[in-house]
């Protein structure tokens, strides 16, 4: 049986993460300026002083709900890192479209509009800049994992480049010029045409591209 002292500080953990959350909305919806003490208790439905019990100001406020955000999306990265299944999927573009468009029906483009803000945003903060670089680096070693799983050999030397074309298509979901079905097919073939350029070799490319094209490469 719990004591009273455990659930005092339980209750003070779960008005705390509360705080977190409203923080991460508001920022959502108006930026860092939209995060005030007012607003944050507010959106929580907690009284108005509760912020400056648990937080010395609003910018420290502020940056542990953007810290607290990266981690937990890193945590994610971390639990799917440990799927040893993704040698047994299917290496078709429609597969790979299929996916992409399931995840983006979980996830709009507003989420996506979130995560560019919050990752911006911490690469302005010299306090939280090393929790995204850290968050980007579980992006790139998963991306290597799953590719390596498929068989593809040198996965790390492209993941920056699929990291690339992810985050093109965040950006690019926000204006609107493709449907989702479309933005998730152009991303499927992306990738494919990264993945196959890097099958056949930078020597072979190049090769292509000056039989192609009568262009020069360096």
């Amino acid at each position: 049986m719990a004591t009273r002292a455990q659930l005092s500080q339980e209750r003070s953990r779960l008005r705390r993460d509360e705080l977190l959350a409203a923080a991460i909305e508001l920022f959502a919806e108006g930026g860092s300026r939209a995060v005030t003490h007012r607003a944050v208790a507010k959106r929580a439905g907690l009284p108005p002083a509760t912020t400056t019990y648990y937080f010395e100001s609003i910018e420290d406020l502020l940056r542990e709900a953007l810290a607290d955000h990266i981690r937990t999306w890193r945590n994610e990265l971390d639990l799917l890192s440990g799927l040893d299944n993704v040698a047994q999927l299917d290496m078709k573009v429609a597969d790979a479209t299929t996916l992409i468009a399931h995840v983006w029906s979980a996830r709009g483009p507003e989420v996506a509009a979130l995560e560019l803000a919050i990752y911006l945003a911490a690469t302005r903060d010299d306090a939280l800049r090393d929790e995204a670089r850290l968050a980007l680096v579980g992006f790139e070693e998963l991306g290597a994992r799953w590719f390596t799983l498929l068989g593809i050999p040198d996965a790390e030397k492209i993941v920056p480049s699929l990291l690339t074309l992810i985050a093109g298509t965040a950006l690019r979901r926000q204006s609107g010029q493709y449907s989702e079905a479309d933005e998730a097919r152009l991303l499927s073939e992306a990738i494919r045409d990264l993945v196959g350029a890097h099958l056949l070799g930078r020597e072979k490319v190049d090769a292509i591209i000056a039989e192609t094209t009568g262009a020069k490469t360096a």
